[in-house]
């Protein structure tokens, strides 16, 4: 309880923290919603509208398929790109055929050389060499004479480039885009009256996002005045609570106290032994009797004091239980959050122009129900975002786009392409760039320069006329000047032609790929655009103007489309999304449990469990009163009772005192017979009365402290001291001797005539009785012990 109330400040700070981060994470939403979002949507709308020309002309050429003319543009534009490669082409072949020529002429002189060398030598690895390499077979293998001429080709497409088709074809092409720019033109008078009404929707938009913002604001400012209220509670709850904690804290003493004590005296009366004043141990059942009746002195003590503090804290328990927990965590229909809704005008604070019926148990509802904050704070009494639907109307943006409708027409009478550039397009396509069998290139220099690699067979010579015996000196100089010469021509000769056959198999794949299409031949490709291009200028003739209105149409819905996507999109957010109230209300219940479930329920509890304590004080009571009783009852002396002897004392007037107790007056006035009362004293004149009993059970002596007096019948004249050995048993000897003297009083002379008031025996009156009676019996008594 101490630590749920140390920590309700904290807990309720973390609390408000977690829905001023809810309210600004709404305020943030509606903000990108309502103001970033549309400004994003309105850039895009605006640039829609500037490109309105060119979205309407692409259509309008997809449909009429005029964007072939697009297509053949690019072939026109790509002739020059086309006769650079057909340029090279046609130098590397000629480089290629002039280097062939050279390097046959060089293999035929150093193949006869080393065939008569090879055959003057006579070692084995001449021979050897000349069987591996077949040095009589070395020869240029590849015929460069058969690679394609692509010099007719090339002077076509250089004649048609001389002859303009490029600018023909363009000109076709700038008047299909003419008819993008009208298009434009005409759109670009209407473009500012449509963008000031979207405009319009823009500024309402974000005047709302501001008008629910600001109530949010509002909300922040209260959160941020109960934070400042809860660190005034803080500095109470620390200076005063430690004063409720120790309250609790000795209540909590007292009553372990008082069961201390009555466990101690349980304890000591179950388990320990009764007093009988001989060496009793401390914890028997008398020291029982003293914890139990502690116990019973404490509880009358402080059960006053103790009820009126516990029926007090009850009072504020139940009270608090009943007005301020239950209704909050049950809100639905209660009495006390009905009056709480009366005294908190939360809608005055939300609302202070407009109040309406919102207030903090419809707010609680719906935020359990994880609700918007639209419907939570039944923010359509500030703008009801269903009427958004309503825009078109009220902003004008039906006529504007009806006006950027009549702006967008078409010509008649459009030329795309002239009858000029048709013949020169169907030159370009007989040209013979088609008839170039581009796949002879790859076929024919796939294959080596030469038959055999002359780098090697120069590697092989030089070893054979290293190893070559003396007085062969002729044979090796050959060898060596034809193996240099080898390694000279495939440097200077084959590999650079072989680099220039790789390049133009390269040039010649990808003119291949160029000049088709997506068509099997340029020609076709060519024939096929000429007659789409035909088609589309027939079409834009005849239909074109028709169908423009038609794309205006759809080009003006789908601008509209877009502003309606915007704005329903807003709706459903609006009402749907933004702004959920599940974390309020995971922080409302978050602060009910820091106050409800770690305060009050242990406050609660502890008292309740107080209160039932002191109900359980009453039986108690009566129980230590009755045990206590119990526990003081001694146990009887177990031994049996030895009768002393009494002899007659002639002195019946003096007390007799047994000489154990002379001294014990303390001892003898607080001594209890509970037989006395069967004795009696008949005066003066002699005899008694006595109840003749025979006891069970020892009898403690110190019950027997007093004697009766006894008349002397017949008194001598002189006394005779007599001693009487008695024994009897005790806890610690069989037997104690006990000594009683008696007094024999015979006749004798006393000076003066005896002391004042003495009569002689002989002037004596006579006995009541001659008879002679025997005084009681001299009970046994064990000696001097502890009174307590």
């Amino acid at each position: 309880m101490q630590d749920g109330t140390k920590e309700l400040p904290n807990n309720v700070k973390v609390s408000l923290k977690d829905v001023k981060l809810y309210l600004n994470n709404t305020k943030e939403e509606i903000y990108n919603i309502l103001k970033t979002n549309f400004d994003e949507l309105e850039i895009n709308l605006n640039n829609i509208l500037q490109a309105s020309g060119r979205i309407i002309t692409e259509q309008l050429a997809e449909y009429s398929h005029a964007v072939s003319l697009t297509n053949l543009s690019d072939i026109v534009a790509g002739l020059e790109s086309i006769k650079e490669d057909l340029k090279i082409m046609h130098t590397i072949t000629r480089d290629l055929r002039t280097n062939a020529s050279q390097l046959d002429i060089v293999v035929r002189g150093v193949k006869n050389n080393l065939l008569h060398t090879l055959a003057a030598c006579k070692t084995q690895n001449c021979k050897q060499v000349l069987h591996d390499y077949k040095v009589n077979q070395m020869s240029v293998q590849v015929d460069f004479d058969k690679l394609p001429n692509v010099t007719s080709a090339l002077h076509n497409i250089t004649m048609l480039m001389k002859g303009n088709i490029v600018s023909e074809v363009s000109q076709g092409k700038e008047s299909f885009l003419k008819i993008q720019k009208d298009i434009q033109h005409a759109v670009n008078q209407t473009i500012p009256v449509v963008s000031a009404s979207i405009r319009r929707i823009g500024v309402f938009c974000s005047s709302l996002a501001t008008n629910m913002t600001m109530l949010i604001d509002r909300i922040n400012v209260e959160i941020d005045r109960s934070v400042k209220n809860l660190d005034f509670a803080r500095t109470h709850i620390d200076q005063y609570s430690p004063y409720r904690y120790y309250v609790g804290l000795g209540i909590s003493g007292i009553l372990l106290t008082v069961l201390m004590c009555l466990t101690f005296g349980l304890f000591c009366g179950i388990c320990g032994k009764r007093p009988d004043g001989y060496g009793d141990d401390c914890c028997n059942k008398g020291s029982g009797a003293r914890f139990l009746m502690m116990a019973v002195w404490i509880i009358f003590l402080l059960t006053s004091v103790l009820m009126v503090i516990t029926v007090v804290h009850m009072v504020i328990g139940v009270l608090v239980q009943r007005a301020v927990c239950e209704p909050l965590k049950n809100p639905y229909d209660n009495r006390m959050f009905a009056l709480v809704d009366e005294i908190v005008q939360i809608n005055k604070t939300l609302y202070p122009q407009n109040p309406n019926d919102v207030n903090m148990s419809y707010i609680v509802r719906n935020c359990h129900l994880n609700e918007t904050l639209y419907k939570v704070l039944k923010l359509e009494n500030i703008y009801n975002v269903n009427s958004l639907r309503e825009y078109a109307g009220r902003y004008d943006i039906n006529n504007t786009i009806q006006q950027l409708r009549r702006k967008i027409s078409l010509s008649p009478d459009v030329v795309i392409l002239t009858d000029s550039a048709k013949s020169k397009l169907n030159d370009l396509a007989q040209s013979g760039l088609s008839d170039i069998k581009f796949y002879q290139y790859v076929e024919i220099l796939a294959d080596n320069i030469t038959n055999i690699n002359l780098e090697h067979l120069s590697k092989q010579l030089l070893e054979v006329s290293a190893e070559l015996p003396a007085g062969q000196d002729e044979i090796r100089v050959s060898l060596e000047k034809n193996a240099l010469d080898l390694v000279y021509y495939h440097d200077q000769l084959v590999r650079p032609m072989a680099m220039l056959s790789e390049q133009l198999v390269t040039k010649a794949v990808t003119l291949e790929e160029k000049i088709k299409f997506n068509h099997s031949s340029m020609a076709e490709a060519i024939h096929h655009l000429v007659d789409e291009v035909t088609k589309a200028q027939q079409f834009l003739n005849k239909d074109g103007p028709e169908y423009v209105q038609q794309l205006a149409t759809k080009f003006g819905n789908a601008f509209l489309r877009q502003v309606d996507d915007f704005l329903e999109r807003v709706i459903i957010y609006a009402l749907s999304n933004v702004g959920r109230c599940g974390p309020v209300s995971n922080a409302y219940n978050a602060t009910l449990v820091a106050g409800c479930n770690k305060i009050l329920d242990p406050f609660n509890g502890f008292w309740v469990s107080v209160g039932w304590c002191l109900i359980l004080f009453i039986p108690t009571i009566v129980l230590c009163v009755k045990l206590s009783a119990l526990y003081q009852k001694s146990d009887p002396y177990p031994g049996p009772l030895v009768e002393a002897e009494y002899l007659y004392d002639a002195y019946a007037d003096r007390d007799n005192i047994p000489l154990t107790h002379v001294h014990d007056k303390k001892y003898v006035s607080h001594s209890r017979d509970p037989y006395a009362k069967y004795e009696s004293y008949d005066g003066p004149a002699g005899g008694y009365n006595e109840r003749e009993r025979v006891p069970e059970a020892h009898q403690s002596t110190s019950h027997y402290h007093h004697y009766s007096r006894y008349s002397d019948v017949a008194p001598n004249s002189n006394p005779t001291w007599r001693s009487h050995e008695h024994t009897a048993p005790s806890k610690t000897e069989p037997h104690n001797k006990v000594f009683s003297i008696s007094v024999e009083t015979q006749n004798c002379d006393f000076p003066n005539g005896g002391p004042p008031g003495y009569q002689p025996a002989a002037a004596a009156p006579p006995p009541l009785s001659t008879e002679y009676e025997r005084p009681p019996p001299y009970y046994y008594y064990p000696g001097p012990g502890d009174t307590n």
